[in-house]
């Protein structure tokens, strides 16, 4: 067991001495709680913050690069006939509305994507088109089905309803008719609502609310089992943790600050400095998934600071160094990153110390430091076996594969994502598994063998058929004809 790989002196992040006011009010965007190991794009800006904690060069902002929201603009439901359009918009309203995890929020939106690129054709094929919403259909109502624990194919059934209908599949966001929105059934009075834009913002829908609720209890759930999280013994204390849970799984970002907040005010009243530390750190959360970077770091590095577990501390540093990554400052990333592996060695936590592992190595890949890309990720393949999870050994073996093929040392990624491939196997991750096949046949075409990818394509096409992933079987045919 590598309970302190690297005993070296680690620096953590230290608020500058005079604190200032930071841009905007706490909590005024909304955000959703994202998970403490998964990150958004991140990058440099040179936007200017008053609020300055531990800034390398001298920049007073940690910023991430912006992506498009999704934001729709208001909808006629004047129109008589459906159009592709609306159904797509729908569909994504729809996902939204019951509280997607962001897993299958991705998972949906590739498949309206590909149904949305076709209905942008001048002549799109409607079997196309058909197939990816009957797919994306199917992911929602798996959700749904797990939970609430009931079978679902209410998703499913509006797209069959929709598909005796008069469809123009030739994309016309102006036409919509509000006949043929989604409806769910309302828990008490069993009455058929609407899923719209408007109700994705209100609470109208006792449906979405079970859902929702039942999503962020399973949060909660997973979240105690994973990381063996501290139960507060006082039920104010408690309460408060869980309203913010529920809050932010439902992307009610203020009401999460809120509750959060008033956790950490009754925890220090009571002397309970765990509890304390949790409400840090899910304020951290909030603030990162916000990207208040300057409040999200000054979160962590409290949660860090009050707490005595060394699971939460882990996690802490790994999300303050995951900061620094991403917006580019190597040193403080590199420090928070070896004190988050101490801290998971001591409380056994090996899937942190490989993720840590394999993120220092990635920031030595992207310098072309070949050595200590290999040194890293051997220590993290190392720990890896120690968990004798065909997940996380696939996860790791694959991120490898990532970059070494960066590094042009293609023989051996191609070795590391045979062996990622055999993992995810022998777990069932089909869908994982034909992604290696497809990240090999991309090496193979680098070194010139355009059959063995052919062939490493065919066989990634095979398992997307086999389990009904048409969207990606689609994509990889694609891939096929150019080679």
């Amino acid at each position: 067991m590598y309970n302190s790989i690297y005993p070296v002196q680690i620096k953590p992040y230290v608020p500058p001495q005079t604190k200032k006011q930071v841009n905007g009010n706490d909590g005024d965007n909304e955000s959703s709680q994202s998970s403490d190991l998964n990150r958004e794009s991140r990058s440099k800006s040179n936007t200017t913050s008053p609020y300055n904690p531990v800034n390398p060069d001298g920049k007073s902002s940690y910023t991430r690069h912006e992506f498009p929201d999704g934001t729709k603009s208001a909808i006629d439901y004047s129109k008589s006939k459906v159009n592709i359009a609306q159904i797509l918009t729908d569909f994504k309203n729809t996902a939204l509305a019951i509280g997607s995890p962001p897993n299958i929020l991705q998972e949906v939106e590739q498949y309206l994507s590909l149904a949305d690129t076709e209905s942008k054709k001048n002549e799109p094929d409607k079997k196309i088109i058909q197939s990816n919403l009957k797919n994306a259909s199917t992911v929602l109502d798996k959700f749904i089905s797990v939970t609430l624990d009931k079978k679902s194919n209410v998703v499913e059934n509006w797209i069959d309803a929709l598909f005796l209908q008069q469809v123009n599949y030739k994309s016309d966001p102006t036409t919509i008719n509000e006949d043929f929105l989604v409806k769910l059934p309302d828990k008490e009075t069993g009455d058929m609502k609407p899923i719209s834009q408007n109700l994705v913002q209100s609470d109208k829908s006792e449906t979405q609310k079970e859902i929702q609720e039942k999503t962020a209890q399973n949060s909660i759930q997973n979240q105690q089992q994973t990381h063996n999280v501290y139960i507060p013994a006082d039920e104010n204390v408690k309460r408060a943790i869980l309203q913010g849970k529920k809050f932010a799984a439902i992307n009610q970002s203020q009401k999460a600050i809120d509750a959060f907040k008033e956790a950490i005010k009754k925890s220090k009243e009571i002397g309970d400095n765990n509890a304390e530390g949790i409400a840090c750190f899910e304020l951290g959360q909030i603030y990162d998934k916000d990207d208040n970077l300057e409040n999200a770091l000054r979160y962590y590095y409290q949660a860090h600071n009050a707490s005595d577990d060394s699971n939460l501390k882990a996690r802490a540093y790994y999300s303050m160094a995951e900061i620094y990554n991403d917006v580019v400052y190597f040193e403080p990333a590199m420090k928070h990153y070896y004190a988050a592996i101490s801290h998971a060695g001591q409380a056994d936590n090996l899937k942190v110390q490989t993720k840590a592992l394999s993120e220092i190595a990635d920031m030595y890949a992207e310098r072309y430091d070949i050595k200590n890309t290999y040194s890293y990720y051997g220590i993290a393949k190392d720990i890896a076996k120690e968990t004798n999870s065909n997940k996380v050994m696939g996860a790791i073996w694959s991120r490898s594969g990532d970059s070494l093929a960066m590094l042009n040392e293609n023989v051996n990624a191609l070795k590391d994502y045979k062996a990622s491939a055999q993992f995810y196997q022998n777990s069932d991750s089909d869908l994982k598994m034909a992604k290696n096949f497809e990240k090999a046949a991309t090496v193979m075409l680098k070194l010139g063998n355009k059959s063995k990818a052919h062939s490493l394509l065919e066989q990634a096409q095979n398992i997307a058929l086999k389990i009904d992933d048409i969207g990606y079987a689609q994509i990889l045919e694609k891939q096929l004809n150019v080679i």
